[in-house]
């Protein structure tokens, strides 16, 4: 007989093979990091702007702990930069980017007619506010004008206006608030914000995004920038009407604000990058709120310009 140990042990029934376990989810903090990844990428993010995570809270889901861990992720792939646990946008840009911007800007600003010759631009405070510029890029971009021969230093810290960048005569900036004014008659006015407080609440919004370096969509951005045009457009009207009635040597805060929402109009809009279209669209708001309060003061009969 066949000892028991030595019985053949019957077949096993046939099962199908049993898949491998699929892997676990990604982990929440790489879904975080591939948000981040694309608003940068995207230009949605300005160069060089610290990311915070008060701002990723605002414009994500996610929670600061698993943003935390996204941007540690992300600046271990050089995706953006830490400096001393705080986390940029990578800045490309070649080195006095800025500073040439400043400079390029209130050069069209001096050649709409802000500031005549020999006469003195605003403090430095004041120029930074409306380029929206560093104290640095201000002085360099003063000392880029000023070795072009468009200012002059003196002893004083207030260079002067030695003679218009090309542009406009300096007498003639009301003719092109006209022409601004004039464009497009045809056209249906849009619903843009017209008054005072609406201008005003369109440039601290826009300054907002551009504290935060944080830019609006293209489809998005071409539309606010057609709502700016055509309150330029209906400001403009009023601004000529207001320098038709005087000289306009004598109501310099109309003259410069004017000239400085002429100058900023000027500034491209196609073929630049997105945060190129919202440094436009800042400045251009705030010389636009300055206007407005420009036009609500009564108007200066027989003043002086500024020296």
């Amino acid at each position: 007989m066949t000892s028991a140990t030595q019985r053949t042990a019957p077949p096993r029934p046939e099962t199908a093979e049993v898949p491998p376990s699929p892997a676990g989810p990604q982990p929440t903090y790489l879904d975080a990091a591939d948000e981040i990844l694309a608003r940068i990428t995207d230009g949605l993010c300005t160069p060089g702007t610290r990311l915070t995570l008060t701002y990723l809270t605002r414009c994500t889901d996610y929670a600061a702990t698993d943003l935390r861990l996204a941007m540690e992720h992300l600046a271990g792939t050089d995706a953006v930069e830490a400096v001393k646990e705080r986390w940029y946008v990578p800045d490309d840009r070649p080195d006095g980017y800025t500073a040439r911007r400043a400079a390029q800007l209130l050069g069209a600003v001096i050649g709409q007619g802000a500031y005549p010759p020999d006469t003195r631009v605003p403090v430095r405070e004041e120029l930074a506010r409306i380029l929206l510029a560093t104290p640095a890029d201000v002085n360099q971009a003063l000392d880029l004008l000023a070795g072009r021969g468009v200012l002059r230093f003196s002893s004083r810290a207030r260079p002067r206006v030695e003679r218009l960048p090309g542009g406009l005569p300096a007498e003639q900036w009301p003719q092109r608030l006209l022409a601004i004014a004039r464009e497009d008659p045809t056209r249906q006015r849009l619903s843009a914000p017209f008054s005072r407080p609406d201008i005003q609440a369109t440039r601290d919004a826009a300054l907002q995004r551009w504290r935060y370096g944080t830019c609006l969509p293209a489809r998005d951005m071409t539309w606010q920038e057609t709502l700016q045009h055509d309150v330029l457009a209906r400001v403009a009207r009023k601004a000529y009407d207001r320098a038709d009635q005087q000289f306009p040597q004598q109501d310099p805060r109309l003259r410069e604000a004017a000239a400085r929402a002429m100058a900023c109009r000027d500034l491209p809009t196609v073929g630049v990058p997105l945060h190129e279209r919202l440094y436009r669209f800042a400045v251009l708001a705030t010389a636009l709120a300055d206007l407005a309060n420009a036009l609500a003061t009564p108007a200066r009969y027989g003043s002086a310009p500024r020296r």
